[in-house]
């Protein structure tokens, strides 16, 4: 066996440095398991680095270069700085070398190649971290900094264009903004401390906090601010006319209205040129997040789903024409009413433009278990969503195959999606909505409730309103009382009058050829199913009486009742899911325990509200269990 003389020196230098006496003499005509040795103490070195919270030792940075220690060697094996692409290129090394001496099956379909693949898919911190921020934080913390460095007294009052021109005129310059001994806001301190951990991961681990996401983005000069609060922590610099960043930013369109001017808010910052040199350091990749959760609390189910859709093939065509490579990253929920329901399904229904390839979602909670807690069911969920996204890339070239809608389907859907929306606003704008909804349901109860990655309100749970009420809970609460209203309210006004206006054929061919008509109408289909309306009646009834002409049960009854009829028509199908008789048998048995769950629950709500001192504070505990179980049961939060 002949080892690469390069090699074995070294590795004979590595283990040098990194091996005791003993194991060096031990192995000494062994020079692969003795890199292997080299490899294993570098990573229990790096573990013990992280457990200990210091950074890694030679990862001192200066100018937004790593600077390596004096320490550090030439050799590969040696490098100071253990990271992802570190380990990688020492595994490729070690393979080529294995090769090279006449191990090349071993290398190929080994336990080495095994360890390799796991490298480059997963580095050394398994998953990135993302950061996500609303808009409004960022505008403050830039008006303050700015009126900090005497630029600009109330930045919040300028227009879109004028913003714009004065940001990319300060991250033209390379001063900074803030200097030293000027306080900040606490909000503001937090923004920079939170930008200067990125900065410590990313010296530590490229790749390991690299994004940070817009929400409520709104306009272009939202992501222009993200850029220069990054360039005061040194995650971003202007080099002459080249732009070193370490940071994607990524853009969140939440509302109706951010998603219909999605492509057009991306168009405009796609053309400023000194975020597009922004781009070229970030190879020319753009992410762009959708959100399903607050389109819907927005817009109702029909119209978010619309919306949602047209965005994506918008998005797509604004990216193709200026040469950007798209990776669309969908807020999805578990529930229905939050884009839930078959990955694999919901990215076949995606628009031939939003075919990219590339694709990133989020998992909520409890579909995290349901879906990834048993490795059978994991790794079938996973092949479904590499099948989708391989057999669909590329869908936006002619002769694919993929349905195309014509005209005057595109104004059917426009006119569907306006009537639901349409139905839905009328039922949460009701002045006696929202006193009926914190009454019929367990709302402010769930609004105390430590639950998702923000607080259930904006303004706190005590001053809980619609407005600032975060989807999550929401939706939550209506999955409790067995409404499951997010999820398919407005399809029995949309439906109905699309068929009192004689468009029941053109529907029928729409659901059979066009996968995203027929993903909405089969989610809002199941959802259905799994409501429960004479349920939901006894939880109406702690508001109001639920049968009384113009009430807010009946309402929400009337449009179950027509959308029933209506996905008959459409689908041909007797009855809810009769298309899908196991799921069907599965919601039927599983009812009548729920059933028992609910109405406890509705008798907790309403000894709790007549109750107050120690007794309601027990009776509290109680009400927290049974949205638990209700939960639990109903395998679905919000």
């Amino acid at each position: 066996m002949r080892v690469p003389e390069g090699f074995r020196a070294e590795v004979d230098a590595a283990a040098e440095r990194w091996l005791g006496e003993d194991e060096r003499s031990r192995r000494r005509h062994e020079p692969f398991r003795l890199a292997v040795a080299v490899l294993r103490r570098r990573l229990e070195e790096e573990r013990k680095e992280i457990d200990d919270g210091r950074m890694v030792e030679g990862s001192a940075v200066g100018g937004g270069v790593v600077r390596p220690s004096a320490r550090q060697s030439a050799t590969l094996f040696a490098a100071a700085v253990l990271d992802t692409a570190s380990l990688v290129d020492a595994l490729d090394r070690l393979a080529a070398a294995l090769a090279e001496s006449g191990f090349a099956p071993a290398v190929e379909s080994g336990r080495l190649a095994a360890v390799r693949d796991r490298a480059a898919a997963f580095g050394l911190r398994l998953a990135a971290l993302d950061v996500r921020q609303h808009s409004e934080v960022h505008e403050r913390a830039v008006g303050e900094l700015l009126t900090a460095a005497g630029v600009v007294a109330d930045y919040g009052s300028l227009d879109e264009e004028s913003r714009a021109a004065l940001l990319a005129d300060e991250l033209g310059r390379p001063r900074p903004l803030l200097l030293p001994g000027v306080e900040t806001s606490p909000a503001t301190a937090d923004l920079l401390a939170t930008l200067a951990l990125m900065l410590a991961a990313e010296r530590a681990e490229p790749g390991s906090m690299p994004t940070w996401i817009v929400s409520m983005t709104h306009r272009p000069s939202d992501l222009l601010e993200v850029l220069l609060l990054a360039r005061e922590a040194g995650l971003w610099r202007l080099a002459g006319e080249r732009v070193e960043s370490r940071l994607d930013v990524v853009p969140l369109f939440e509302t109706i209205d951010d998603l219909e001017n999605a492509a057009e808010r991306l168009g405009a910052l796609l053309a400023t040129p000194l975020y597009r040199r922004h781009l070229a350091a970030r190879g020319d990749r753009q992410e762009v997040m959708i959100g399903y959760s607050d389109s819907n609390k927005d817009g109702g189910y029909w119209r978010a789903n619309w919306a949602l859709h047209k965005a994506q093939a918008a998005l797509g065509r604004v990216a193709a024409e200026q040469g950007v490579a798209l990776r669309l990253f969908h807020g999805r929920g578990g529930t229905v009413g939050r884009g839930g329901g078959r990955a694999g399904r919901a990215i076949v229904a995606l628009p031939p433009e939003a075919r990219t390839g590339r694709i990133r979602f989020t998992e909520q909670g409890e579909v995290i278990s349901f879906r990834y807690a048993v490795p059978a069911l994991a790794h079938r969920h996973l092949e479904q969503i590499v099948h989708a996204v391989m057999t669909t890339a590329g869908g936006a070239a002619d002769g694919d195959g993929a349905f195309r809608p014509a005209a005057a389907d595109l104004a059917l859907t426009e006119r569907l999606g306006e009537t639901a929306m349409t139905a839905y606003r009328e039922l949460i704008d009701d002045p006696g909505f929202w006193p009926w909804y914190t009454r019929a349901t367990p709302i402010e109860e769930i609004s105390t409730l430590p639950i998702a990655s923000r607080p259930v309100s904006r303004q706190g749970a005590a001053e809980v309103d619609f407005d600032d009420l975060r989807a999550i809970p929401w939706s939550f609460a209506w999955n409790q009382t067995r409404y499951l209203v997010p999820g398919w309210y407005g399809t029995g006004r949309a439906l109905g009058a699309a068929l009192a206006a004689g468009e029941g054929e053109r529907l029928t061919a729409l659901y059979r050829r066009w996968p995203f008509f027929a993903a909405v109408l089969d989610n809002a289909e199941r959802e259905m199913a799994r409501a429960r309306l004479p349920i939901a009646r006894r939880y109406a009834a702690l508001a109001e009486d639920p049968e009384a002409p113009g009430s807010f049960h009946r309402r929400i009854a009337d449009d179950f009742a027509a959308a029933a009829a209506a996905i008959a028509a459409v689908t041909g199908r007797d009855g809810l899911l009769a298309g899908t008789p196991v799921i069907r048998r599965s919601i039927a048995l599983r009812n009548p325990y729920t059933d028992v769950l609910n109405l406890v629950q509705v008798e907790l709500l309403r000894r709790c509200r007549e109750a107050d001192g120690e007794r309601r504070d027990d009776l509290r505990r109680a009400l927290y269990l049974s949205i638990n179980a209700i939960a639990a049961a109903l395998q679905a939060t919000g």
